[in-house]
């Protein structure tokens, strides 16, 4: 997972399947995760870019059970605040 931090915001640029699924569980295994779920906890805004979820790469190739899946995975991390930012939006 890659991270940019802002003065008012925090924006996932990068993040691979693993770790979706780890972010949605609340387990904080790095320090990237520790940074956005604290943020999350602490009522800071926290963006996730679109080009950032790596399972989207898969749309072609993934069987659609899998790819299902980590689109449930995705709702779940707007449940818990995420802000999805379409392709060449900026949170300002």
């Amino acid at each position: 997972m890659t991270l940019e931090k802002r003065e008012d915001c925090l924006i996932i640029t990068s993040l691979p399947v693993e770790q979706m699924a780890l972010l949605t569980l609340g387990l904080a295994l790095g320090e990237e995760a520790r940074t956005v779920l604290g943020a999350l906890l602490a009522g800071e805004k926290v963006y996730l870019r679109e080009e950032a979820l790596e399972y989207k790469r898969y749309a072609r190739t993934a069987p659609q059970g899998v790819y299902v899946r980590f689109t449930a995975l995705e709702r779940e991390l707007r449940e818990m605040g995420l802000i999805k930012l379409r392709k060449g939006c900026d949170p300002r």
